[in-house]
């Protein structure tokens, strides 16, 4: 919701604010000033420790596709809506990257004989990525497959 930026400046203003408080306000409202400041200040380190491990912690899904664009439909738009710059196509699926860093996969599941595993005319593939993109291509995909009903 809030950029990082805005946070950081947020918590320097109200330090300054606290600062200033302790100058010209009386000792009950400066020392009322100062818990508030540090609760934004713990409460936003614990949001950026948890967004920090929540972002970076890889989950798989596995899904029956009827045709390759959903690929592009579903998967690459929430991607890119997080923030990946780069998809690369290989042999057997596709590689996310952010900036340099690899933020995902996606491969498609092959039969003995090395084809695209297809079972009733779907696709099987395996998308690994961090757990709230995979949280919304399933909302999207059950979106969709509620329109089709």
């Amino acid at each position: 919701m809030f950029s990082g930026k805005f946070t950081f400046w947020l918590i320097v203003v109200m330090a300054v604010i606290t600062g200033l408080g302790f100058l010209f306000l009386s000792k009950k409202y400066s020392i009322s000033l100062s818990f508030i400041t540090v609760s934004i200040m713990v409460f936003s380190f614990l949001i950026w420790l948890n967004d920090k491990h929540y972002s970076e912690e890889q989950s798989m899904r596995v899904f029956s596709i009827s045709d390759k664009e959903f690929i592009h439909d579903v998967i690459v738009r929430q991607m890119n809506m997080h923030g990946i710059t780069k998809v690369i196509e290989t042999d057997d699926g596709l590689e996310f990257y952010k900036g340099k860093h690899k933020a995902g996969y996606l491969i498609f599941k092959k039969d003995e004989n090395g084809n695209p595993l297809v079972i009733d005319g779907k696709y099987v593939i395996e998308v690994h990525a961090p757990e709230y993109i995979l949280h919304n291509i399933d909302h999207e995909l059950w979106s969709i497959i509620g329109q089709k009903q």
